[in-house]
């Protein structure tokens, strides 16, 4: 198990624009859990979650997502050019990096409560938002994501970066909520609407687990299913949103 695993190990011949859309959260060795052979990996999608008739059928839509499998890494053959806010990500992405890591100490400081407001990545945040709130949201999520990934790295401690930049609740966060097991298809009556019209048996996927999307990253997902077909080589990824 490995949390906050780099693209290059999520991704087969990542193309740069991955790094702007695809946020890896988790990856599990399915061997240790008794669910096969090889890695699988979480990701958070920037822009899924948000209906789109351009976005591309049966590989990304409202709440799901595919992948093909080769090895231990994912292929994406879908586009991801229905997104609204595609052709901006490059420039938010690039631009939030280098004020990260120009700031980086001073963004990993643990803040009370009265600092927040006053702090140097708050009015940063605020100056996106009178611009535009799309902006600030992917840059928010951007600086949530990598101040949690950095102080996991630095304490061995998963607390969500909201505790550090935001005064959030500072405690350790589930890595998974379950691995495994059985699940009731019954509570995904979206998913099995999405297997359906793309002509996908329920049968042939195997549940590997769920984690929480918003433990890892600000803008995060309630929860995120993974399925494995091992016939097609795939994982279907599957999101909850409130």
């Amino acid at each position: 198990m490995k949390l906050f695993p780099i693209i290059e190990e999520v991704f087969k011949d990542p193309k740069e624009h991955y790094k702007y859309i695809f946020f890896p959260l988790l990856s599990i060795d399915l061997k240790e859990h008794d669910l096969g052979e090889g890695l699988v990996h979480f990701v958070s999608v920037w822009g899924n979650g948000d209906p789109d008739d351009e976005l591309d059928p049966g590989n990304f839509e409202y709440n799901f997502i595919k992948f093909k499998r080769d090895g231990n890494k994912y292929i994406f053959n879908g586009k991801l050019d229905g997104i609204e806010t595609f052709d901006k990500v490059e420039g938010w992405y690039n631009e939030a990096l280098n004020e990260y890591q120009e700031n980086k100490a001073e963004y990993l400081k643990t803040r009370d409560s009265k600092e927040v407001e006053e702090s140097a990545l708050n009015k940063s945040l605020q100056k996106r938002n009178a611009i535009d709130f799309d902006y600030y949201h992917y840059a928010k999520g951007l600086f949530n994501y990598w101040i949690t990934r950095d102080k996991y790295l630095e304490t061995n401690k998963f607390i969500q970066g909201g505790f550090y930049s935001d005064a959030n609740s500072g405690h350790e966060r589930e890595i998974f909520e379950q691995i495994g097991g059985e699940i009731d298809y019954d509570e995904f009556e979206y998913f099995l609407e999405l297997l359906e019209n793309t002509n996908e048996v329920k049968e042939d996927k195997k549940f590997i687990g769920s984690v929480t999307g918003y433990n890892y990253i600000g803008f995060g997902e309630d929860r995120i299913h993974l399925f494995l077909d091992d016939d097609k080589d795939e994982v279907l990824v599957y999101a909850d949103w409130s």
